[in-house]
């Protein structure tokens, strides 16, 4: 992604999206994370965190505080987010996932 010519598609506190105009990858800021995806693998994943319940998927950290562990495409990498981030990130998703359904939309016309 670092030779992409990004826009941004969502922004909001911590998180930010944006998608390649030559491309189309899509990279995921969130917190100090960024995770790329093609359009494909972004679906999947918005899929799979659509599923996650932070109280079904909890466990206890050796600080005492709950965390789910979010998988990535990468064997070696995930996120540890509390139950804020967990909401958050999940918010953003769906803010996400309606503002591609309208650009989708728009770029139809």
């Amino acid at each position: 992604m670092s030779l992409c010519q990004t826009e941004i598609i969502y922004e909001s506190e911590g998180f930010v999206l944006t998608r390649c105009v030559d491309c189309g990858r899509l990279g995921m800021l969130f917190g100090q994370g960024m995770l790329c995806f093609d359009q494909a693998n972004f679906e999947a994943f918005m899929n799979y965190m659509d599923k996650m319940v932070f109280e079904a998927d909890k466990m206890q950290f050796y600080d005492d505080r709950d965390r789910v562990m979010i998988e990535t495409y990468h064997p070696d990498v995930h996120f540890c987010l509390v139950e804020e981030e967990f909401y958050r990130l999940k918010a953003a998703l769906a803010e996400v996932k309606l503002q591609l359904n309208i650009l989708d939309l728009i770029r139809q016309f």
